[in-house]
């Protein structure tokens, strides 16, 4: 995802780069494939720096972490960098620059892929799931409890508690 700032004459300015099938890799060990991604930017320019704060989209496949189905959703979160030259990070940065996005070469353009990255790797939830009410697997038998029930017995008893048993005859 290259974010051209050449094609801009007056700033502030916006702007949407749209990544198309594969042309960003799973980030996760629960994203099976990203299928397009959309960030879209509002820019400003002070000095040498461009900020650029937005919105990043991505519709992708991920494993259910309750039942291991795969199933499609879209991620949505904020993104805020600056792009500069790398002479400007170390200028301004003062060690801390891990918002800056470096010019490629002498140009006004940036490689976003890695704040857009960053942008969805902190909207996917830690435990995705294909629904709010997934019941998951049969610990026993392995069977997707959301597509068929098993006749595993359900009740295990941790046998060390079995001392408590006799406290409260009944």
């Amino acid at each position: 995802m290259i974010l051209d700032l050449r094609v801009f004459e007056e700033f502030p300015a916006s702007t949407t780069i749209a990544a198309g099938p594969g042309e960003l890799s799973p980030f996760d060990g629960s994203v099976i494939r990203v299928d397009g991604v959309e960030a879209d930017l509002a820019i400003q320019k002070s000095a040498n720096e461009f900020f650029c704060q937005g919105q990043v989209a991505a519709r992708m496949v991920l494993e259910c972490a309750r039942c291991l189905v795969k199933f499609e959703t879209e991620l949505t979160g904020p993104t805020d960098f600056i792009v500069c030259s790398a002479e400007d990070v170390a200028r301004y940065s003062d060690g801390d620059n891990e918002n800056y996005v470096r010019f490629l070469g002498n140009e006004l353009r940036a490689d976003i892929v890695e704040p857009v990255r960053q942008a969805l790797v902190l909207a996917l939830s830690m435990k995705p799931l294909c629904s709010e009410d997934c019941r998951g697997l049969c610990a026993s038998c392995g069977a997707n409890l959301n597509e068929r029930t098993c006749d595993c017995k359900k009740e295990t008893i941790d046998p060390r508690w079995d001392g408590l048993k006799n406290l409260n005859p009944e």
